[in-house]
C-alpha cells in the first residue's frame, strides 16, 4: 500500500481520486446553499432597487419583476422611461453578492390598437397576454379578476404594460374573465380598444343560455366584437312538442342553433293558430348527422296538430306520440304518419293515442278578403256537403276552403242552424261565425252601421229553438257607440258649460250657438238611442223688442209658423239657416213679419185709445178707464206682452239645425207646452 502511494505514477495522478469526493461536496453545497444564496441575492437586489419612484400604487407595487438565478439577477418589466430603467440597473449592479445583472427591461410605449387577451388554458388556469394599461399594476388586475375565479384557479399574467388603454379597462377585463367560466378549455376573451370578443364552446346547455343572456348587457362604453359561442355537445339529443288542452304548444328539448330556434318558434305559432306558444328549448349539438333537425321539428309539429292534448317526442333516436287525438279519424292518421312518413334516420317509437268524445263540439266559418274557410267538425260527409252547398251561392267571388273533420257528438240541428246563419254571415265584410255546442257567436265588420244594427237585432231571432246567440259587429271608420249613461252625462256637461240664449225678440241662432249644437249633433250620432227634448225660453217681462232691421241687412224672421207647420209638421228652417248664412228671409204673403205687425197693431191701439180719451175729454165726458189703461200699457214698452209663439219657434229653430247637422229624425223634438217660468236659456233634456 505504501509502495503504491509512494510510486511516481500515483504521485502524478493520484489527485484524480479526490475529484468524486470534491464533486459530492460541491453538489451538497449547491443544493443546500444555493437557494439561500439566491434568496439572499434577490432580497438584497429588491432592497437596493426599491424606490417610491418605481411604485405603481400605494402598496409600492413596482413596474419590474426581479428573480435570482444563482448569483445572477434577472430583471424584467417595462420602465416608464429610459431614466427609470438606467437607474434601476445601476442600483442592481451594486448589490452585494450579485455576480451580474441580466436585463430584459423594456420601455412603456403607446400602442394602437390596444389588445389584451385572457385564455382559459384549463378549467383551473387562465393566462393573460397582450398589453395592460401602464397605470394599472399586475396585483390590482389580479385582485379584480380573482373575484370571478375559483379559489384554486391559477392566474398567470404575462401582459406588458403600455399606454393607450381604454377607459374602464378593469370592468371589461373582469367581465371577460367571468364569461370564460361558462366556456370550456381553449376559450379566449379579448379586449381590443373598446370592443369585446369571445370565442369557445359552452360548458353546458344552461351555461350557454346564461352566457347569451349576459352578452346582451356589455360593460358601459364597450361593444361586441367577434362572438362565436359554440353550443355544448350532448350525449342524448332530444326534442318534444306538447299540445296543451287550450290549443297552445310547449317546446322542450334541444335545437341546433339560434336560427333553428327562431324558425321553430315561427312554425309553432302557425301550428298553434293563435294560441300561446311556450319555448323551453336549449341550444346543443349532438344530433345524429343523418337526421335533418328542421325536418324533425316540422314533422313533430305536424303530428301534434292531430292531438287535442298530448306529446310528440324524439328521444334516443326514436319518435313517439301519446295523448288524446282530435277525433277517431286522427287516431289512424297519427299511426300512419309516424309509421310511413318519419324523417330519414329516425326510428319509430311508441304510439299511445286514443280518442275521446268531443266536448265542446265546434265548427266555424271565417271570411277574409278573398276566401271563406270552414273549420272544426261535422257529423258526416252528407252534412259537410249541405253546408258547402249553402256557402257557394253566397260567396261566388271568394274561394271556399273546407278544413272540417268528421266526428260524432254534434248537437241536434247543427246543419240546419248553419244553413240558417250563413245568409246572415254573408252580410259581413269580414268576420267569423263560430258554433260551440249550442252557443253561436257572430262577430266581424259590417260595411254600413245600419246593416250592423239590423244584424244585431235580427240574428238571435233567426236561430232554431234552444240555441243561444252572441253578436259582436262593428263598422270600420264608424264612431264608437256610447252607453246611455255616458251620453246623458256628456249632453248635460256640454249644455251646462255653454248656455244658449236668443237675442230679445229674435229666433235667429247667434254665433255662440253653432259650436254647441254641432257638438250635440255629433253626440247624437254616437248615441243612437238618445232622445233630446228642446225647450226654448221667452224674453223677460219688460224687455225691449229688437229694433227692426234696416233694408239690406239680414232679416230675423218669425214668419208664419202656423203656415209652415200646417205643411210640414215642423217649424220653417229659414230662421236658423238665414241667420247662419246671412241671407234675408222672404216676407210672408201676409205682408210684414209677425212681430212687426203686432208692434204696428199695438201702436195703432195706443193711438186710437189716446184719441178716444182726448175726444171724450173735449166733449166733457168722463174718459173710458179701460181704454185709457190699454193706451197706457200699449205706450209703455215695459207692459208689452211677449210673443205667445216665440219660445215654440225658437225651439223649432234649434231642432231644425240639429237635424241638418246629422241628428236622427227620431232623436230630436221640441218640448210641448209652455216654457218653464223664469227660463233664461235653451234647455236640452235627455229623454232616452
Amino acid at each position: 500500500m505504501v509502495a503504491v502511494l509512494s510510486s511516481p505514477a500515483f504521485q502524478r495522478h493520484g489527485w484524480l481520486l479526490g475529484l468524486p469526493a470534491l464533486g459530492l461536496v460541491w453538489a451538497g453545497a449547491t443544493l443546500h446553499g444555493q437557494p439561500g444564496l439566491e434568496r439572499s441575492v434577490e432580497a438584497a437586489g429588491r432592497a437596493t432597487a426599491t424606490d417610491p419612484r418605481n411604485a405603481l400604487d400605494a402598496a409600492v407595487e413596482t413596474w419590474f419583476r426581479l428573480a435570482a438565478e444563482g448569483r445572477d439577477l434577472e430583471v424584467r418589466g417595462d420602465a416608464p422611461d429610459a431614466r427609470a430603467r438606467d437607474m434601476l440597473l445601476l442600483r442592481l449592479a451594486d448589490v452585494a453578492g450579485a455576480r451580474r445583472v441580466q436585463s430584459s427591461v423594456g420601455l412603456v410605449e403607446e400602442v394602437s390598437p390596444f389588445v389584451w387577451t385572457a385564455t382559459q388554458v384549463a378549467r383551473d388556469r387562465v393566462e393573460l397576454s397582450g398589453h395592460r394599461p401602464a397605470e394599472i399594476g399586475r396585483a390590482q388586475i389580479a385582485a379584480r379578476l380573482r373575484a370571478d375565479l375559483a379559489p384554486s384557479a391559477t392566474l398567470v399574467d404575462e401582459a406588458r404594460s403600455a399606454r393607450g388603454g381604454p377607459p374602464d379597462f378593469l370592468d371589461a377585463a373582469a367581465f371577460a374573465v367571468a364569461r370564460l367560466q361558462a366556456l370550456g378549455p381553449g376559450a379566449v376573451a379579448t379586449v381590443r380598444d373598446t370592443t369585446l370578443s369571445l370565442e369557445g364552446e359552452a360548458a353546458g346547455a344552461e351555461a350557454y343560455e346564461a352566457l347569451r343572456a349576459a352578452l346582451a348587457s356589455l360593460p358601459a362604453g364597450f361593444s361586441a366584437g367577434r362572438i362565436e359561442i359554440r353550443a355544448p355537445q350532448v350525449a342524448d339529443f332530444r326534442f318534444a312538442v306538447e299540445r296543451r288542452a287550450d290549443g297552445g304548444l310547449t317546446l322542450t328539448g334541444n335545437v341546433v342553433s339560434e336560427a333553428a330556434r327562431s324558425a321553430l318558434r315561427k312554425a309553432a305559432q302557425e301550428a298553434a293558430e293563435g294560441a300561446a306558444v311556450e319555448d323551453r328549448t336549449r341550444t346543443a349539438r349532438g344530433i345524429d348527422p343523418r337526421i335533418d333537425p328542421d325536418a324533425l321539428a316540422r314533422f313533430a309539429l305536424e303530428a301534434s296538430g292531430l292531438l287535442r292534448d298530448g306529446r310528440v317526442s324524439f328521444e334516443a333516436g326514436r319518435l313517439s306520440a301519446a295523448g288524446h287525438a282530435l277525433d277517431g279519424q286522427a287516431v289512424a292518421e297519427i299511426g300512419t304518419l309516424l309509421r310511413d312518413r318519419r324523417p330519414t334516420g329516425v326510428e319509430l317509437g311508441g304510439v299511445a293515442v286514443e280518442s275521446v268524445p268531443l266536448s265542446p263540439y265546434r265548427v266555424a266559418l271565417r271570411r277574409d278578403a278573398d276566401s271563406v274557410t270552414l273549420t272544426g267538425h261535422l257529423p258526416d260527409a252528407a252534412s259537410r256537403e249541405r253546408v258547402l252547398a249553402a256557402l257557394r251561392p253566397r260567396f261566388v267571388r271568394e274561394r271556399v276552403v273546407d278544413r272540417t273533420r268528421i266526428a260524432e257528438g254534434a248537437p241536434p240541428n247543427l246543419v240546419a242552424l248553419l244553413e240558417t246563419a250563413i245568409p246572415q254571415f254573408a252580410i259581413l265584410a269580414s268576420g267569423e261565425l263560430a258554433v260551440s255546442d249550442r252557443e253561436v257567436t257572430l262577430s266581424g265588420d259590417s260595411l254600413y252601421p245600419e246593416s250592423g244594427r239590423r244584424l244585431r237585432a235580427a240574428f238571435p231571432a233567426t236561430l232554431p229553438a234552444a240555441w243561444r246567440a252572441s253578436v259582436r259587429i262593428g263598422t270600420p271608420g264608424a264612431p264608437e257607440r256610447r252607453d246611455g249613461e255616458t251620453c246623458r252625462r256628456d249632453l248635460a256637461a256640454e249644455t251646462r258649460a255653454h248656455p244658449l240664449r236668443f237675442s230679445q225678440g229674435s229666433s235667429a241662432l247667434g254665433p255662440d250657438f253653432y259650436p254647441v249644437l254641432d257638438a250635440v249633433a255629433a253626440l247624437a250620432k254616437l248615441c243612437p238611442d238618445l232622445k233630446i227634448e228642446v225647450a226654448a225660453h221667452l224674453d223677460p217681462p219688460g224687455s225691449q223688442l229688437a229694433k227692426p232691421q234696416t233694408e239690406g241687412s239680414a232679416v230675423q224672421t218669425t214668419a208664419s209658423i202656423d203656415t209652415a207647420e200646417s205643411r210640414t209638421g215642423k217649424a220653417a228652417p229659414e230662421a236658423g239657416a238665414g241667420a247662419r248664412s246671412g241671407k234675408t228671409a222672404p216676407p210672408t204673403k201676409d205682408g210684414p213679419h209677425r212681430k212687426d205687425s203686432k208692434q204696428a197693431r199695438d201702436d195703432k191701439q195706443a193711438k186710437d185709445a189716446a184719441k178716444s180719451a182726448k175726444g171724450q175729454a173735449a166733449e166733457g165726458k168722463p174718459a173710458d178707464k179701460k181704454a185709457t189703461g190699454r193706451a197706457e200699457r200699449a205706450a209703455d214698452p215695459a207692459h208689452a206682452e211677449p210673443e205667445p209663439d216665440l219660445a215654440r219657434l225658437r225651439a223649432q229653430v234649434v231642432v231644425e239645425y240639429l237635424l241638418q247637422a246629422g241628428a236622427g229624425a227620431d232623436q230630436v223634438a221640441a218640448a210641448s207646452g209652455a216654457p218653464e217660468a223664469g227660463a233664461q236659456s235653451v234647455v236640452l233634456t235627455p229623454r232616452g
